[in-house]
């Protein structure tokens, strides 16, 4: 208990570190940021109007860029921001008490939250020295802080991810009440960011593994997905009430800028927008090497550790990570591939603990 203390402790210094960092060295808001700004200033009671114009005075007067005139009232971005109204609700104490910038109170609590889950979550698979190493790997790279404490909500949505992580039954069978909190933890992902694919790739590959290779314990890991699949389902449900009468197929047609609005339409636009994304991204992580550190390291697990649940993690977020592409091809700077971050360290921390294995293995006596 008292290494893992020492751990976490270590965790959440790195973390603190790299928030404070990040807080000092960059201005965290965003242009999404103004949408938050606005809902969070509507549940303050603030009229549509008056809200706006706080919001627009506050980016203009720090020049954090050039303020979107159009703001609220453009309905194609409505379908977006409209479903994720955790971070606004969240922040009403912190907006009324700091005004427009305490926006970004919530995202930093979160990111330091999210983390400690993250560490926890590896020492259910690998020792306490492993998973601390691991995971301050994962808070050295600027680009993880950099969209974990501005006014977004990314670090919500991965807290929330890599708490249905923990939700699971690695070591003791689910209850009734694990899993009403699955399904009440991925319900309310669907209301912080909509990151299904990393959750549908995540339930479904780690279940398969379980069904695979603990078949003694097939209906414990059965009913956990299918709590999970259930608060899925609701999010989505969720997500196109609240986005009504606006639909996905006029999201897509105003991401492409009206080029794809029918398949027909939408495989050039691919073909298109795809490589140069890639390669935009690509740069950009490449330009991080602890990153690329844990990136590496996890796909080296994949082999080294083949037979346990890491190739299944590691691959169901590589799979997120596509589907979440596929439905916005831009470069986001490793924005959109925060939930990586659980699987990614859980695999850094198993390897570690097979290289101390290897190196500390004593040698064989030889026989007289």
């Amino acid at each position: 208990m008292r290494q893992k203390c020492w751990g976490a402790a270590a965790v959440l210094a790195a973390t603190a570190t790299a928030m404070i960092w990040t807080y000092a060295s960059t201005h965290q808001i965003f242009p999404d940021s103004q949408w938050y700004l606005i809902y969070t200033y509507h549940y303050l009671g603030y009229d549509k109007a008056h809200g706006e114009q706080i919001v627009l005075d506050y980016v203009r007067d720090h020049g954090t860029f050039k303020p979107y005139d159009y703001l609220w009232a453009s309905k194609p971005f409505t379908l977006s921001y409209r479903p994720r109204v955790l971070l606004p609700l969240l922040s009403i104490p912190f907006v009324a008490l700091f005004g427009p910038g305490g926006i970004v109170v919530v995202p930093g609590l979160a990111f330091v939250a999210a983390m400690l889950l993250i560490y926890r979550f590896a020492t259910v698979h690998a020792t306490v020295p492993a998973a601390a190493a691991a995971s301050v790997l994962a808070v050295l790279s600027p680009l993880v802080a950099k969209w974990c404490v501005g006014g977004l909500t990314d670090s919500l949505a991965l807290l929330l991810h890599t708490a249905m992580l923990l939700l699971l039954p690695w070591r003791k069978p689910a209850t009734p009440r694990t899993v009403a909190a699955l399904a009440a933890v991925t319900f309310l992902v669907g209301t912080a960011r909509v990151i299904t694919p990393y959750t549908v790739a995540t339930v479904a590959a780690v279940w398969c593994w379980a069904i695979w290779r603990e078949r003694e314990r097939w209906r414990s890991w059965t009913a956990a997905a299918a709590g999970a699949a259930a608060g899925v389902v609701a999010g989505a449900v969720w997500s196109k009430l609240l986005s009504a009468p606006l639909s996905s197929r006029d999201h897509f047609f105003s991401m492409t800028e009206g080029r794809a609005r029918t398949l027909g339409q939408a495989l050039p636009w691919y073909r298109e927008a795809v490589p140069t994304a890639l390669s935009k991204e690509a740069t950009v992580v490449l330009s991080s090497w602890p990153l690329v550190l844990l990136l590496v390291l996890s796909l080296v697990a994949c082999v080294t550790a083949r037979r346990t649940v890491v190739p299944w993690l590691v691959g169901s977020a590589w799979a997120g990570a596509t589907g979440i592409f596929l439905i916005a091809p831009f470069m986001t700077m490793f924005r959109y591939e925060l939930p990586m971050l659980p699987a990614l360290v859980v695999a850094v921390s198993v390897l570690v603990d097979q290289a101390v294995k290897g190196l500390v293995r004593q040698p064989e006596p030889v026989p007289e």
